[in-house]
This record gives C-alpha cells, structure tokens and sequence, in this order.
C-alpha cells in the first residue's frame, strides 16, 4: 500500500511542557499529536475525514529543557479503500554536534474516509536554499477581535521559528551561537484565521560583517498562499566555521509544502524614516510592564510581547481619532495592518514598565501610515521603534475604505511635522 512520510509539527518546548522531573509531560505530547492530526488533515484537505479510531500511545522519559526544539514525524499508511493509517513519532531535536535526536513518544491512529486515491499524494517540494523551521496551527488565542490572528503572534511564531533555527544551527556546533534581532520588516498579505495551518521558511539573503540577513515567509498550507513576508537582520559573531554551517544547512534539500519558492527583496520603504527619539506632540497610546508570561528564550521581553503593545496602542489610537468599537460594529469596520517595520534598540527585561508614544506620519486617501516609540519609563531611553502602514477596511466589502474626515481632522493633530 502507498506510503506518505510528513513532518506536521515543529516548534519550541515551553515552560509548562515540562513536567517536575524534567520530562516531557504527556498531556503534552498528547497536545502536539492532536495538532499534528489536525495538521495531517488539513493537507488531506481533498478527503472528508468521517472519524479517527486512537489505536495506541507510547511515551519515554527524556531529559529536556525549555526552548529546545521538538517536531513530529509522521508516516501516512494506506491500509485499505477508506483507511489512512497514520504513526505520529515526537522527536527532540539534539543540541550537541554530532547526537541523534531523540524519540519522545509515538502513536498511531486510523482516519476513516471513503474512496480514497490510491495515489494520493502531498504539495511537497524538495529544494535547497531554504530552511523550513517552524509548523503550528492558528489557535484561539492567537485571534483578535475580527477572528483574524492577530499580528504580535505573527511576530512571535516567527520569532520561535528564529530560535528552531538557531537551534538547528547549534546542533552542528561545539560552541553555541548566540544573536540578536536588530531590525524586522513584516508586509502581509492574506488573513489566517483559527485553525489555519502554518509554516515558515526561510532563505539567507546575506551574511556579512555579523550580520545574518534573513528572508522568509509564514505560509497559509490549506489556505496555499503567503500570508506574510518578513525581512530580518540578525546580529552574531560570523567566522569561518558559522558561515560553512549556515551554508551546508541552506545548501542541503529540505521538504516544503510552500508554493511560492522564489524569495524575493521587500519592496522599499517609502519617505524619510523618523528620527529615533519620540515626538514632544506624540500620543500616549499604552501603557505596559514586562511579565514573566512575556519573556523569550532570553529572558527578556519577548518580541511577541512589543508587538502585543503596539496592537493595543493601534486600538487607542484609532479610538482617540473617532473609530472606536461603537462606531466599527455600528458600520462594521475593521483595521488591517498592512506594512511593520521594526527597529530593536535596547532589551526589556522582566518588571520594566513602558509607555508608547504615537504619531502619525502621512494620512493617505486610504493608507495611514503611523510610528510608535516603547520608552523605558524609569530612564527615557526609547526601546524600540515601530512605523506601520494600515487601513480601515470594509467587512461587508472586503476592501479598504476612503479615510473619514472627522478621523482625518483629529488624526492630523497627531503628524509628527508638528
């Protein structure tokens, strides 16, 4: 019969994965094998899938810690004319040159669906160039209020997919690599919606000087589109024996359901870039502190955390120039963001609380374009800055909308010229 061999999971261990005695608890392992069920069965999008029949679970005690990077493996057997035997395999990835990685748990279960394609068979691509890092699912909680997923778990699935590939990296090398992001463009393209399947993959755009310049893309698998591209500046310490691992990685063939292979340059940014420091007529758009729920790999405040901010700061905002929720579900409105460019000035450590500061700096026809600072409250020092390009858009019509005149007038207040 045919057989099918996916990876339908990969991402990070987390802090509440990790059982007392350092193991993997198994209602976690349960929890990834669910998703990789439900990732299996989108890619399977064409079968209607009656049931699943659970035929067995097995789990072993492994030592590990948290940001290391698990995935799951997943053989696709076709037994008869309405049965798909699937056996998901959890895998830890090693962390020491040379090392296998290590089996987690397995299971096995049937899917039941009628008339199955004797041949069937998945959109992978073998290629070389590029690295798919990262496989997940839209979650409930990773959705906004217009049932979109919202754009800080964007930047933080993308972040995780940074550190799953470091982490391959490391596996290589006797000496951990550590780096820093300095600089993300994000421009988005299609919505995700709860449950959507995701993967992102990325491609070296150039290494030099220590810097890693990154290229990538979170792509839609049920949906088959891009849904965001992102443009990433890394900083580490670059020598010889980095650049040949990072070649040999990108050099060798990898397995993508991605369509769209060609990883070209974001197109320019457009006008001056404001200066670094906050304009004195600047909004205050939130207020915020770092928690222990908002740390990276790093302990400090994540990069899903910041953008968290600037999510409710864009809420403010809107809300101060008039398009508060009353007005968006009276006339059913909504907001998309459509362009962040991102510029990482100094960390956030755990109890840092900080203010953002907004202006607008160009009021289009349709397009806004904005930029907000996150100042450290206790010193001043601007942590990062962001410039964001959005629209209101139409949720009947499904396109944007001419900016109105009373959100144009108090909107014009805030331009930072003034």
């Amino acid at each position: 019969m045919n057989t099918q061999q996916i990876e339908t999971f990969k991402g990070l261990v987390k802090s509440n994965d990790i059982s007392d005695l350092g193991f993997l608890k198994k209602s976690s392992s349960t929890k990834f094998f669910e998703d990789a069920t439900h990732f299996t069965k989108a890619v399977l999008k064409d079968l209607i899938i009656d049931s699943e029949k659970y035929l067995e679970t097995e789990y072993l005690d492994t030592s590990i810690l948290e940001h290391m990077t698990i995935y799951v493996s997943s053989d696709l057997k076709l037994e008869s004319q309405d049965k798909i035997k699937i056996t998901h395999i959890l895998f830890l990835l090693n962390k020491d040159n040379n090392s296998e990685d290590q089996i987690l748990s397995k299971q096995s279960l049937n899917l039941i669906s009628k008339n199955i394609d004797k041949s069937f068979k998945f959109n992978l691509t073998n290629s070389n160039g590029i690295y798919s890092a990262f496989k997940d699912l839209v979650r409930k909680e990773d959705c906004d209020q217009m049932s979109h997923m919202n754009v800080q778990y964007y930047f933080g699935k993308h972040a995780d997919a940074i550190k799953c590939l470091f982490n391959k990296i490391n596996s290589f090398s006797a000496k951990k690599i550590k780096y820093k992001i300095l600089n993300e463009r994000c421009i988005f393209s299609r919505e995700v919606h709860l449950n959507s399947v995701l993967e992102i993959v990325f491609k070296v755009k150039s290494i030099e000087d220590n810097e890693l310049l990154l290229l990538s893309k979170v792509y839609s698998i049920d949906n088959e589109n891009v849904s965001a591209y992102f443009e990433t500046s890394i900083s580490l310490v670059v020598n010889k024996q980095i650049e040949e691992i990072i070649s040999h990685l990108f050099s060798s063939s990898c397995s993508t359901f991605l369509n769209e292979l060609d990883f070209s340059n974001l197109r320019p940014l457009t006008d001056n870039r404001p200066p670094q420091n906050y304009s004195r007529n600047s909004f205050i758009s939130c207020k915020s502190a770092v928690n222990t729920w908002d740390l990276d790999h790093e302990a400090m405040g994540s990069s899903q955390f910041k953008i968290g901010c600037i999510s409710d700061a864009a809420t403010q905002l809107f809300t101060y120039c008039g398009a508060d929720f009353n007005w968006r579900n009276e006339y059913d409105i909504g907001s998309a963001a459509l362009d962040y460019s991102v510029r990482y000035f100094k960390d956030a450590p755990l109890g840092m609380a900080v203010t953002m500061h907004t202006n607008f700096t160009k009021i289009g026809n349709k397009s806004l374009k904005f930029i907000h600072h996150m100042v450290d409250d206790s010193t001043g020092d601007v942590i990062m800055d962001i410039e964001v390009v959005a629209v209101l858009f139409d949720l009947k019509k499904r396109k944007s909308m001419v900016v109105p005149e009373d959100f144009r007038a108090k909107a014009s207040k805030l331009l930072i010229d003034n």
